[in-house]
């Protein structure tokens, strides 16, 4: 069995900032909190006695930044792989705005669609398209696991956005969390996955802070 562990990145906005939609094109840093969010995903590492046999980040500062500070936070000496089918959703024209200014543009409803129940805005221009995302979570989570040591795991960091197709490695995972409008993966939370190479993939939890991982 090998272990697939998914870390949604920290906060890219501080108290008292206007949140805007952040895709793909803006390469925000995190602030201090996101930072205290992966020291903490770093802790859950520690005390459950968990050391990444292999470490994935998206290519932008928020997701690269966030695996190597939970790395160096756990004491551990991993190199993280940038993998480009971890970039974020390029939100189109929707990229930059607010949700008053998305709200002004009437895509309101559309964009409450999506936060609550995952409806992709088919009009809004997002890429890659959401059959593709699929494909990359499904591609990407196989190759992650392809020839671990067995019991060991795969730490990955990306986005909401993106991460929520990994729901998809479990026939009906997704389609449940639609209806029940659980998809959405909190900033600083992780998710966990098990492969067995006979019996595929299972979820051990979603949308869970990173001290779940200890007894899991």
């Amino acid at each position: 069995m090998a272990r697939l562990l998914l870390s949604r990145h920290g906060n890219t906005f501080a108290p008292g900032d206007t949140p805007v939609m952040v895709g793909a094109s803006s390469d925000l840093p995190l602030v201090a909190s996101g930072e205290g969010q992966a020291r903490r995903l770093g802790d859950a590492l520690r005390e459950a006695a968990v050391d990444p046999h292999r470490v994935f980040a998206g290519p932008l500062k928020r997701t690269a930044d966030y695996a190597r500070l939970a790395l160096e936070q756990a004491r551990l000496q991993r190199p993280v792989m940038l993998d480009e089918r971890l970039r974020e959703i390029d939100y189109g024209p929707w990229e930059g705005k607010s949700d008053a200014e998305l709200e002004a543009m009437g895509a309101g409803s559309a964009l409450a669609a999506w936060r609550e129940r995952s409806v992709w805005p088919a009009e809004a221009g997002w890429r890659p398209s959401e059959a593709s995302l699929e494909e990359r979570a499904l591609g990407f989570a196989a190759d992650a696991v392809e020839g671990l040591p067995e019991e060991d795991t795969a730490l990955v960091v990306s986005s909401n956005g993106v991460l929520r197709y990994f729901l998809k490695l479990v026939p009906g995972a997704f389609e449940r969390a639609l209806e029940e409008g659980t998809a959405k993966l909190g900033t600083g939370r992780t998710a966990l996955f098990t492969h067995h190479d006979e019996n595929g993939w299972d979820l051990v939890y979603w949308n869970r802070e990173p001290d779940a991982l200890v007894g899991a």
